[in-house]
């Protein structure tokens, strides 16, 4: 498998960040409605946005540090927690939406799963070479 350099993948890392923050501090009413039916929708939209930011923190963290895979998912998952919570703090205080515990709940979940599922996506991308 061919492992990018460091600067595209700390590139990609920031803009994933940066569009996170973005959609998480639209307005609400801004935010189309998908017109699904489908409950809690939102909570998924969470998962799924740190589920890939995690893995894109994961991917360097393992292969340019010196860190054990272990501790490379706890940082994972801390950032998740800090900056989840932070924009929940600041959708609260500052967007005019509300910073709800369930969508960070949602976001440390996306951040576990990426963990899990890390091992498992490596594999899959080092049998496509």
């Amino acid at each position: 498998m061919h492992i990018p350099p460091r600067t595209t993948i700390i590139g990609i890392t920031i803009l994933w960040t940066v569009i996170i923050f973005t959609l998480c501090t639209l307005p609400g009413d801004a935010i189309p409605n998908p017109h699904l039916n489908i409950p809690n929708i939102d909570k998924f939209v969470h998962g799924g946005l740190f589920f890939i930011a995690s893995l894109l923190l994961i991917f360097p963290l393992i292969h340019y540090s010196h860190l054990p895979r272990w501790k490379s998912y706890l940082v994972a998952c801390l950032y998740t927690v800090v900056y989840g919570g932070l924009i929940e703090i600041l959708q609260y205080y500052f967007f005019n939406r509300s910073g709800e515990v369930y969508d960070l709940l949602a976001d440390f979940i996306g951040a576990v799963v990426a963990c899990l599922c890390y091992p498992m996506i490596l594999r899959i991308l080092r049998r496509k070479k």
